[in-house]
């Protein structure tokens, strides 16, 4: 096929990053590569690089020895995170995500049997409120863009993309809300669709609200982590101090909520201070469980199992965290109930802002005619049950729970 035929989509996610080619004629999709968002770096002189699940299997082959980065989309709004020093070598955010974009690019190049110039880049409704933190985080994105290759770059809004995406379904005109779950992110559009409107260009009278908050499914585990996890790795043991009985600082445990920032543990501070109060709690088999943890590089594989547990909960059914390693041994069962407890607080403020951004349209939950929701974090139970909610089950309506972004935005040129 002629690469002049097809249109290129690419939506860089905190989780997962997907690229679409669209066939610009039929609007039929291609071809559709999609990969997690985790970049890891060998301990070597070289400056080699591995995406996704082959940098997984490479962190676990080569004993957790190297670098291993996730999330990195977090770090593009963060205007204090210039640059990290991998193995000698500074990288700086935009960098970081060039890796995993020019990975993507290579990929759908590989099936064009052609270089691709041209891109519709998604990005999230809101990256910070910070204005100055939103325009670093766009320029950051849009410069990661063009160094992996792409020289004709155009952003959209990623709910808006999904909105296009559904749209191809209709056979008559909708007012829809689309609620694009993430990883990092929870975005929301309200948007007049019709089929009509399919190949018009212009889509802007159309968009009637849009926005979003800084909840996702990475936030979800943190709290899995902190609530499920940490007991087992010492937090609220106590140790005695002359006649007083002291809990040990819970600040090392709000570090391990943050996977992305556990590989500065190991030489820190923070990690020797656990020396100190594992022996003045007798040795507490819990503490030493955290520095077997920290020591052997095996945050990364627990939070691999705290989202298999989270993904085990959308069938409704109850489920365990499962983590064996060395002196390390957790079943610890879970909950939908506790797992709704747990994230309450984030539930209620989505549930929040979508009355907010109803408010904003000057609609009520009866204007919306269907709602359409994607991302990995709209198979979370106690998010869905928010809009069964506001707007009644039978109105909500799903796609292809990962890949609807990034076609719709191959179908935004």
């Amino acid at each position: 096929m002629n690469i002049n035929e097809l249109t290129c989509g690419l939506d860089f996610g905190t989780s997962n990053s997907i690229i679409s080619l669209t066939d610009k004629a039929t609007r039929k999709e291609e071809f559709s590569y999609s990969e997690s968002s985790i970049l890891y770096f060998p301990d070597t002189n070289e400056m080699k690089y591995y995406v996704g699940k082959e940098a997984q299997d490479k962190y676990i082959e080569e004993e957790m020895t190297g670098r291993l980065l996730k999330s990195v989309k977090t770090l593009l709004r963060q205007d204090k995170f210039l640059s990290t020093w991998i193995f000698g070598k500074r990288m700086t955010p935009d960098q970081l995500v060039t890796c995993i974009i020019r990975h993507l690019k290579e990929k759908a190049e590989a099936f064009a049997g052609a270089e691709i110039t041209d891109v519709i880049l998604g990005r999230p409704a809101v990256f910070s409120e910070d204005p100055k933190q939103e325009t670093l985080a766009v320029n950051r994105l849009t410069l990661a863009a063009r160094n992996a290759g792409f020289r004709n770059i155009k952003l959209q809004l990623e709910p808006i993309a999904a909105a296009l995406s559904y749209e191809q379904r209709l056979d008559h005109s909708e007012n829809v809300l689309v609620a694009d779950l993430g990883g990092g992110t929870s975005d929301f559009t309200i948007m007049n669709l019709s089929p009509d409107k399919i190949r018009k260009e212009d889509r802007k009278d159309d968009i009637i609200a849009h926005g979003g908050v800084y909840i996702g499914g990475d936030l979800f585990d943190s709290e899995i982590m902190w609530y499920k996890v940490t007991p087992h790795l010492g937090r609220g043991v106590k140790y005695q101090s002359y006649d007083k009985e002291i809990e040990i600082p819970s600040i090392l445990y709000r570090e391990l909520k943050n996977w992305e920032r556990t590989f500065m543990l190991k030489e820190s501070k923070l990690r020797r201070s656990m020396d100190n109060y594992y022996h003045l709690s007798g040795n507490n088999p819990k503490i030493d469980n955290v520095r077997v943890l920290i020591d052997n590089n095996y945050v990364f594989s627990l939070f691999k199992g705290i989202e298999q547990s989270k993904i085990n909960l959308s069938t409704g059914e109850d489920t365990t965290i499962d983590f064996e390693k060395e002196t390390i041994h957790i079943h610890e069962p879970f909950t939908p109930g506790e797992f709704a407890t747990i994230i309450e607080r984030h539930t209620t403020e989505i549930e929040r802002y979508i009355l907010k951004i109803l408010d904003t349209a000057q609609y009520n939950a009866a204007d919306i005619d269907s709602v359409f929701i994607t991302g990995g974090s709209s198979l979370v139970i106690p998010v869905r049950e928010i809009l069964y909610r506001i707007f009644g089950k039978d109105k909500i309506r799903t796609g292809n729970t990962f890949n609807s972004v990034a076609y719709g935005l191959s179908l935004s040129y």
